[in-house]
Protein backbone atom coordinates (compact mmCIF):
# COMPACT_ATOMS: atom_id res chain seq x y z
CA UNK A 1 0.00 0.00 0.00
CA UNK A 2 1.34 3.37 -1.03
CA UNK A 3 2.23 5.21 1.90
CA UNK A 4 1.79 8.95 -0.13
CA UNK A 5 -0.13 11.46 1.99
CA UNK A 6 -3.78 11.39 0.33
CA UNK A 7 -5.61 15.11 -0.90
CA UNK A 8 -8.28 16.22 -0.52
CA UNK A 9 -9.36 19.53 -2.52
CA UNK A 10 -11.54 22.51 -1.70
CA UNK A 11 -12.08 24.99 -4.45
CA UNK A 12 -12.47 28.53 -2.65
CA UNK A 13 -13.95 30.81 -4.15
CA UNK A 14 -14.23 33.25 -0.79
CA UNK A 15 -18.17 33.00 -0.52
CA UNK A 16 -19.96 31.87 2.40
CA UNK A 17 -20.69 28.42 0.65
CA UNK A 18 -17.10 27.77 -0.38
CA UNK A 19 -16.07 28.35 3.17
CA UNK A 20 -18.67 26.15 4.80
CA UNK A 21 -17.47 23.74 2.44
CA UNK A 22 -13.85 23.67 4.78
CA UNK A 23 -15.40 22.66 7.80
CA UNK A 24 -17.02 19.60 5.93
CA UNK A 25 -13.48 18.31 4.06
CA UNK A 26 -11.85 18.19 7.06
CA UNK A 27 -14.19 15.77 8.61
CA UNK A 28 -13.57 13.59 5.06
CA UNK A 29 -9.85 14.47 5.73
CA UNK A 30 -9.42 13.05 9.53
CA UNK A 31 -10.49 9.53 9.43
CA UNK A 32 -7.56 9.37 6.49
CA UNK A 33 -5.36 11.81 8.02
CA UNK A 34 -5.42 14.00 4.44
CA UNK A 35 -3.59 16.97 3.48
CA UNK A 36 -6.01 19.50 2.41
CA UNK A 37 -5.51 22.10 -0.36
CA UNK A 38 -7.05 25.20 -1.13
CA UNK A 39 -7.14 26.25 -4.58
CA UNK A 40 -8.80 29.83 -5.94
CA UNK A 41 -9.62 30.24 -9.49
CA UNK A 42 -8.99 34.12 -10.92
CA UNK A 43 -11.05 33.58 -14.09
CA UNK A 44 -9.58 35.76 -16.90
CA UNK A 45 -12.64 36.10 -18.82
CA UNK A 46 -12.15 38.68 -21.96
CA UNK A 47 -13.07 42.18 -20.07
CA UNK A 48 -10.67 41.00 -17.20
CA UNK A 49 -7.91 41.08 -20.27
CA UNK A 50 -8.60 43.69 -21.88
CA UNK A 51 -8.77 46.04 -18.44
CA UNK A 52 -6.07 44.18 -16.45
CA UNK A 53 -4.17 43.31 -19.60
CA UNK A 54 -0.34 43.47 -18.06
CA UNK A 55 1.17 40.33 -16.60
CA UNK A 56 1.98 43.09 -13.90
CA UNK A 57 -1.45 44.20 -13.10
CA UNK A 58 -2.55 40.27 -13.55
CA UNK A 59 0.19 39.33 -11.12
CA UNK A 60 -0.87 41.83 -8.74
CA UNK A 61 -4.17 40.41 -8.48
CA UNK A 62 -2.91 36.46 -8.00
CA UNK A 63 -1.29 38.00 -5.21
CA UNK A 64 -3.88 39.60 -3.15
CA UNK A 65 -6.03 36.12 -3.63
CA UNK A 66 -3.01 34.45 -2.41
CA UNK A 67 -2.46 36.28 0.69
CA UNK A 68 -5.77 36.10 1.51
CA UNK A 69 -5.94 31.82 0.80
CA UNK A 70 -2.85 31.68 2.82
CA UNK A 71 -4.69 33.33 6.12
CA UNK A 72 -7.61 31.24 5.39
CA UNK A 73 -5.17 28.12 5.40
CA UNK A 74 -3.21 29.24 8.56
CA UNK A 75 -6.68 29.36 10.54
CA UNK A 76 -8.09 26.44 9.27
CA UNK A 77 -4.81 24.45 9.83
CA UNK A 78 -4.98 25.77 13.60
CA UNK A 79 -8.19 24.69 14.16
CA UNK A 80 -8.41 20.81 12.57
CA UNK A 81 -4.83 20.02 12.93
CA UNK A 82 -4.59 19.13 9.18
CA UNK A 83 -2.24 20.01 6.86
CA UNK A 84 -2.93 22.88 4.78
CA UNK A 85 -1.15 24.29 1.59
CA UNK A 86 -2.57 26.91 -1.13
CA UNK A 87 -3.33 27.29 -4.76
CA UNK A 88 -4.10 30.09 -7.10
CA UNK A 89 -4.63 29.43 -10.62
CA UNK A 90 -5.54 31.68 -13.43
CA UNK A 91 -8.36 30.47 -16.09
CA UNK A 92 -11.57 29.04 -16.36
CA UNK A 93 -12.87 27.68 -12.93
CA UNK A 94 -13.96 24.58 -13.65
CA UNK A 95 -11.20 23.61 -15.85
CA UNK A 96 -8.66 24.75 -13.26
CA UNK A 97 -10.18 22.57 -10.91
CA UNK A 98 -10.07 19.33 -13.59
CA UNK A 99 -6.52 20.28 -14.07
CA UNK A 100 -5.56 20.41 -10.44
CA UNK A 101 -7.35 17.16 -9.21
CA UNK A 102 -5.87 15.22 -12.21
CA UNK A 103 -2.36 16.90 -11.15
CA UNK A 104 -2.49 16.03 -7.50
CA UNK A 105 -3.99 12.93 -7.85
CA UNK A 106 -6.74 13.93 -5.30
CA UNK A 107 -8.79 11.85 -2.64
CA UNK A 108 -11.73 14.00 -2.91
CA UNK A 109 -12.99 17.29 -4.12
CA UNK A 110 -15.52 19.18 -1.50
CA UNK A 111 -16.52 22.67 -2.40
CA UNK A 112 -19.66 24.55 -1.77
CA UNK A 113 -22.52 25.39 -4.22
CA UNK A 114 -24.88 28.45 -3.94
CA UNK A 115 -27.96 25.93 -4.64
CA UNK A 116 -28.67 27.58 -8.38
CA UNK A 117 -29.23 25.58 -11.15
CA UNK A 118 -27.27 28.05 -13.90
CA UNK A 119 -25.67 27.31 -17.12
CA UNK A 120 -23.83 30.73 -17.62
CA UNK A 121 -20.19 30.87 -16.83
CA UNK A 122 -19.73 32.56 -13.49
CA UNK A 123 -16.97 33.67 -11.20
CA UNK A 124 -19.07 32.08 -8.54
CA UNK A 125 -17.67 28.46 -7.31
CA UNK A 126 -21.48 27.41 -6.50
CA UNK A 127 -22.45 28.55 -10.52
CA UNK A 128 -20.02 25.89 -11.17
CA UNK A 129 -20.67 22.37 -9.51
CA UNK A 130 -22.51 20.56 -12.06
CA UNK A 131 -19.77 21.27 -14.49
CA UNK A 132 -16.89 20.08 -12.16
CA UNK A 133 -19.08 16.89 -10.81
CA UNK A 134 -18.77 16.54 -14.77
CA UNK A 135 -15.13 17.05 -15.34
CA UNK A 136 -13.13 15.27 -12.96
CA UNK A 137 -12.67 11.99 -11.88
CA UNK A 138 -12.76 11.50 -8.35
CA UNK A 139 -15.56 12.31 -6.02
CA UNK A 140 -17.13 15.82 -5.51
CA UNK A 141 -18.83 16.28 -2.31
CA UNK A 142 -20.53 19.19 -3.00
CA UNK A 143 -21.98 21.66 0.35
CA UNK A 144 -24.64 23.87 0.43
CA UNK A 145 -23.97 25.06 3.94
CA UNK A 146 -27.60 24.62 5.33
CA UNK A 147 -27.55 21.13 7.09
CA UNK A 148 -23.58 20.84 8.01
CA UNK A 149 -22.62 17.22 9.23
CA UNK A 150 -19.88 16.81 11.91
CA UNK A 151 -19.84 13.09 11.00
CA UNK A 152 -20.97 10.55 8.41
CA UNK A 153 -23.73 8.09 10.33
CA UNK A 154 -25.54 7.34 7.09
CA UNK A 155 -25.38 7.54 3.70
CA UNK A 156 -28.44 8.45 1.82
CA UNK A 157 -28.25 5.67 -1.35
CA UNK A 158 -30.60 6.06 -4.62
CA UNK A 159 -30.88 3.92 -6.37
CA UNK A 160 -31.15 3.48 -10.78
CA UNK A 161 -31.14 1.00 -13.53
CA UNK A 162 -27.68 2.05 -14.58
CA UNK A 163 -24.46 -0.10 -15.41
CA UNK A 164 -22.55 2.21 -13.65
CA UNK A 165 -24.33 1.02 -10.11
CA UNK A 166 -21.62 -1.27 -8.98
CA UNK A 167 -18.99 1.77 -9.03
CA UNK A 168 -21.17 3.93 -6.48
CA UNK A 169 -21.56 0.73 -4.68
CA UNK A 170 -18.11 0.55 -3.95
CA UNK A 171 -17.71 4.38 -2.63
CA UNK A 172 -20.33 3.83 -0.66
CA UNK A 173 -19.19 1.01 0.71
CA UNK A 174 -15.45 2.68 1.13
CA UNK A 175 -17.21 5.88 2.79
CA UNK A 176 -19.60 3.74 5.73
CA UNK A 177 -16.82 1.84 6.44
CA UNK A 178 -14.13 5.11 7.11
CA UNK A 179 -17.11 6.53 9.21
CA UNK A 180 -18.64 3.18 10.20
CA UNK A 181 -21.84 4.46 8.98
CA UNK A 182 -24.88 2.61 7.62
CA UNK A 183 -26.35 2.48 4.23
CA UNK A 184 -30.06 3.15 3.23
CA UNK A 185 -31.13 2.65 0.09
CA UNK A 186 -34.08 4.43 -1.64
CA UNK A 187 -35.58 3.32 -4.96
CA UNK A 188 -37.31 5.73 -6.49
CA UNK A 189 -39.77 4.65 -9.70
CA UNK A 190 -41.92 6.99 -11.58
CA UNK A 191 -44.68 4.19 -11.96
CA UNK A 192 -45.94 0.74 -10.41
CA UNK A 193 -43.91 -0.18 -13.79
CA UNK A 194 -40.87 1.03 -13.05
CA UNK A 195 -40.94 -0.56 -9.10
CA UNK A 196 -41.59 -3.89 -10.78
CA UNK A 197 -38.45 -3.47 -13.37
CA UNK A 198 -36.60 -1.63 -9.79
CA UNK A 199 -37.18 -4.04 -7.07
CA UNK A 200 -35.01 -6.74 -7.90
CA UNK A 201 -31.78 -4.26 -8.49
CA UNK A 202 -32.77 -2.76 -4.80
CA UNK A 203 -32.64 -6.40 -3.50
CA UNK A 204 -30.04 -7.45 -4.95
CA UNK A 205 -27.71 -4.15 -4.12
CA UNK A 206 -28.74 -4.64 -0.75
CA UNK A 207 -27.94 -7.93 -0.07
CA UNK A 208 -24.32 -7.30 -1.99
CA UNK A 209 -24.17 -4.34 0.78
CA UNK A 210 -25.29 -6.40 3.63
CA UNK A 211 -22.81 -9.29 2.56
CA UNK A 212 -20.23 -7.00 2.65
CA UNK A 213 -20.78 -6.60 6.54
CA UNK A 214 -22.03 -2.90 5.96
CA UNK A 215 -25.86 -2.35 7.75
CA UNK A 216 -28.03 -1.56 5.57
CA UNK A 217 -31.63 -1.27 4.56
CA UNK A 218 -33.91 -0.13 1.18
CA UNK A 219 -37.39 1.35 0.52
CA UNK A 220 -39.15 1.21 -3.08
CA UNK A 221 -40.76 4.53 -3.66
CA UNK A 222 -43.36 5.07 -6.11
CA UNK A 223 -43.04 8.82 -6.99
CA UNK A 224 -46.73 9.71 -7.96
CA UNK A 225 -47.11 13.14 -8.52
CA UNK A 226 -43.65 13.73 -6.76
CA UNK A 227 -40.57 14.84 -8.38
CA UNK A 228 -37.47 12.53 -8.12
CA UNK A 229 -35.55 14.74 -6.18
CA UNK A 230 -37.75 15.45 -3.74
CA UNK A 231 -38.25 11.85 -2.89
CA UNK A 232 -34.93 11.38 -2.23
CA UNK A 233 -35.14 14.67 0.06
CA UNK A 234 -38.06 13.89 2.50
CA UNK A 235 -36.48 10.38 2.87
CA UNK A 236 -32.98 12.05 3.62
CA UNK A 237 -34.66 14.03 6.50
CA UNK A 238 -37.09 10.93 7.45
CA UNK A 239 -33.86 8.65 7.89
CA UNK A 240 -31.71 11.72 8.76
CA UNK A 241 -29.39 10.97 6.53
CA UNK A 242 -26.09 12.55 6.73
CA UNK A 243 -24.59 12.60 2.90
CA UNK A 244 -26.44 11.42 -0.27
CA UNK A 245 -24.46 9.28 -2.59
CA UNK A 246 -25.65 9.73 -6.19
CA UNK A 247 -23.66 8.99 -9.86
CA UNK A 248 -23.07 11.70 -12.14
CA UNK A 249 -23.98 9.98 -15.60
CA UNK A 250 -26.19 12.02 -18.27
CA UNK A 251 -26.57 9.62 -20.92
CA UNK A 252 -27.43 6.22 -19.10
CA UNK A 253 -30.38 7.01 -16.79
CA UNK A 254 -33.09 4.62 -17.86
CA UNK A 255 -35.65 4.05 -14.50
CA UNK A 256 -34.90 6.85 -11.74
CA UNK A 257 -32.32 10.12 -11.58
CA UNK A 258 -31.90 12.02 -14.94
CA UNK A 259 -29.28 14.74 -16.11
CA UNK A 260 -31.29 17.29 -14.84
CA UNK A 261 -32.20 15.20 -11.49
CA UNK A 262 -28.94 14.76 -11.17
CA UNK A 263 -28.11 18.57 -11.14
CA UNK A 264 -31.38 19.40 -8.51
CA UNK A 265 -30.25 16.77 -5.71
CA UNK A 266 -26.62 18.47 -6.12
CA UNK A 267 -27.79 22.17 -5.80
CA UNK A 268 -31.05 21.32 -3.91
CA UNK A 269 -30.35 18.83 -1.21
CA UNK A 270 -29.04 21.11 2.02
CA UNK A 271 -26.87 18.07 3.52
CA UNK A 272 -23.85 16.89 1.23
CA UNK A 273 -23.74 15.04 -1.87
CA UNK A 274 -21.19 12.91 -3.31
CA UNK A 275 -21.28 12.85 -6.82
CA UNK A 276 -19.18 10.07 -8.61
CA UNK A 277 -18.22 10.84 -12.37
CA UNK A 278 -18.77 8.48 -15.12
CA UNK A 279 -14.95 7.98 -15.41
CA UNK A 280 -14.31 6.88 -12.14
CA UNK A 281 -13.36 3.32 -11.72
CA UNK A 282 -11.07 3.40 -8.33
CA UNK A 283 -13.19 0.67 -6.43
CA UNK A 284 -14.57 -1.27 -9.88
CA UNK A 285 -12.20 -4.10 -9.36
CA UNK A 286 -12.30 -4.55 -5.52
CA UNK A 287 -15.66 -6.28 -5.70
CA UNK A 288 -14.52 -9.35 -5.79
CA UNK A 289 -12.98 -9.05 -2.58
CA UNK A 290 -15.95 -7.83 -0.55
Amino acid sequence: MSSETKKILVPVGFSDQSINALDQAAMFAKPINAEIVLLSVVELNGLFQRVFSSDEKINGIKKEVSDKLDKIAEEFEAKHGLKTTTMVANGVVYEEIGKVAELLKVELVVMGTNGKIDNNKKKVIGSNAYRVVSAVEPPVVTVKGIDMREEINTIIFPLVADRRSREKVGNALHYARMFDADIKIIAVAKSKDEAKKLLPNLQQVQKFVSDAKVACDGELIVADKKKVHEVIFDYRKTNNGDMIIITEDGDDFKIGLGATDVEKIIYGAEAPVMSITPTHTKFANQFEGW
